[in-house]
């Protein structure tokens, strides 16, 4: 029986953070439904350093990324934590000046109102994303809106997405502002 993408990906990426001296635990994060993508995170048991996995990418949440960074020792986690903390800090304050950088040039930054359309959708396609990064593939009429008919029609969209094969409804709700 052929092993999973996790299990090969899991035994890959502790190679390649074990070069780098890290042992890492793993763990399956959560996700909102089926439909969501695998994504599991390893964690160094001595320093704290991040990876993440998924089908096709790795990647790091936090401030230490152990794909790249050597591990700094037994005991040496609560670093990571604060160093992750105070990353959190010097963000938050830049955001702030930034913010009152904007008020004090008398600009009020308003929210985007309308849905962003995926200029990769093809002409005869809605094209509308979700906030999740579904794009809608329902086929619009000559009015330039969906074939639907009232109540009982459906979700308001049918979108797929780059990162799986899984067609996902959304609602105007969910779609992406710009």
């Amino acid at each position: 029986m052929a092993q999973q993408w996790w299990t090969l990906g899991k035994q890959h990426m502790n190679e390649v953070v074990g070069a780098n001296g890290h042992t890492l635990t793993w763990k399956r994060l959560p996700r909102e439904s089926k439909d969501h993508a695998l994504v599991f995170e390893g964690t160094c048991t001595d320093c704290g350093a991040t990876v993440c996995i998924d089908r096709y990418a790795s990647s790091t949440t936090g401030i230490r990324d152990a794909r790249n960074e050597t591990c700094s020792g037994p005991g040496t986690a609560v670093l990571t934590d604060i160093e992750q903390e105070r990353a959190s800090e010097l963000f938050a304050d830049a955001v702030g000046e930034y913010v009152q950088a904007l008020a004090d040039a008398g600009i009020v930054y308003t929210r985007p109102k309308s849905p962003f359309r995926n200029p990769l959708a093809p002409e005869n396609q809605c094209g509308l994303m979700s906030r999740d990064g579904y794009t809608c593939t329902r086929r619009l009429n000559k009015r330039g809106t969906h074939n639907m008919s009232g109540v009982g029609s459906g979700p308001d969209h049918v979108g797929t997405h780059p990162d799986d094969d899984f067609t996902m409804p959304f609602s105007d709700d969910d779609l992406l502002l710009a």
